[in-house]
């Protein structure tokens, strides 16, 4: 059986490292809470920036997305967005390591946060920068052929005769009724 002694010296123990296993969590907390993941897609014309809990805290833009249309803006907003909260799961391994180590709590916590922030979206190939017009291969001193000139528009076929009003009857019976009366 077990003398007293070793009972105390192994509750102590076991006080001692929860009390040591809290403050690690702890820590972990402060540093879950200050987590900043940003993510920027379409050639830097979008960025988002999520904080701890995956939220949006910030999106900004540049002026490439003038020449873009207001679906596509939307779209880069989003993807950028899950950009920036795939990132998450990363930033959470990383943490744990630093605070926690390697236990089965913070495998857990881990996982959940591998499901509950997946990969980034697959980008799309940066748009192609768009020709530049042709130039000329020599240089002449003729000036350039007028365009074509377009023929004048064909004249309006003249109207149709009108047939002549018929003649003005004055039988409209005055203030009669044109119905009998019995």
């Amino acid at each position: 059986m077990a003398d007293l002694s070793d009972v105390e010296q192994m509750v102590d123990d076991w006080e001692r490292d929860a009390v040591a296993r809290s403050q690690r969590f702890q820590a972990m907390q402060e540093q879950v809470g200050q987590i900043s993941l940003t993510g920027t897609v379409a050639g830097g014309a979008v960025s988002v920036t999520v904080g701890h809990n995956g939220l949006p805290t910030a999106i900004k833009m540049t002026d490439g997305v003038r020449s873009m249309s207001p679906d596509e803006i939307a779209a880069n907003v989003m993807k950028a967005i899950q950009k920036a909260q795939s990132q998450y799961p990363e930033k959470m391994r990383e943490i744990l390591a630093e605070t926690v180590g390697d236990d089965e709590a913070s495998r857990h916590i881990a996982e959940t946060a591998e499901r509950n922030f997946p990969d980034a979206p697959e980008e799309d190939p940066e748009p192609a920068l768009p020709a530049e017009p042709q130039r000329r291969l020599f240089e002449t001193d003729e000036e350039p052929a007028p365009p074509p000139r377009t023929p004048p528009p064909a004249p309006k076929p003249p109207a149709a005769p009108r047939r002549p009003a018929p003649p003005d009857d004055d039988e409209d019976f005055g203030d009669q009724s044109f119905l009998r009366r019995d």
